[in-house]
């Protein structure tokens, strides 16, 4: 198994945050206080480093302050799809990359949606790359023009 850097961890992590926190606040209707303090104490399937630990928390923080900011975006993009039908990964995997290419000017807009895309395959369905790839692509165009140039097939 190839060894993954700390940002990857870091994205992986703040996935899971990030779909504990929006799963408990669909249920209950409020915003979950005790996720975050508790949440490495009970994760211990990766080995944290605390750089990547880090990177979650700026992810996840970052993502909650924007959060209806990144949804109108997901939501112009993503024509036939209303973002409450999107499965709960998916939907999160968009956040967490879209608040990257607002957001986060040292990571390349190419890097952050090959991110996206094996999240998708480790966590999402079948369709779940594809579909990434399918919001993404236009929006890193029109979020980082002239840095972000898709690869032609």
């Amino acid at each position: 198994m190839k060894h993954a850097g700390p940002r990857h961890v870091g994205r992986e992590y703040a996935l899971r945050i990030l779909y504990a926190y929006n799963i408990q606040m669909d249920v209950t209707g409020e915003k979950p206080v005790h996720v975050f303090p508790n949440w490495w104490a009970e994760e211990d399937s990766l080995s944290v480093t605390p750089e990547a630990e880090q990177f979650a928390w700026l992810l996840t923080r970052g993502v909650m302050k924007k959060r209806e900011e990144i949804d109108r975006l997901i939501q112009e993009q993503a024509l036939h799809w209303r973002l409450e039908r999107m499965s709960p990964v998916d939907r999160n995997i968009l956040r967490l990359s879209l608040w990257e290419l607002m957001e986060n000017s040292d990571t390349p807009a190419n890097v952050i949606l090959n991110e996206a895309v094996e999240l998708a395959k480790c966590y999402g369905d079948e369709n779940s790359p594809r579909f990434m790839n399918g919001i993404l692509d236009p929006l890193a165009r029109t979020l980082r023009p002239g840095e972000y140039a898709p690869v032609e097939a």
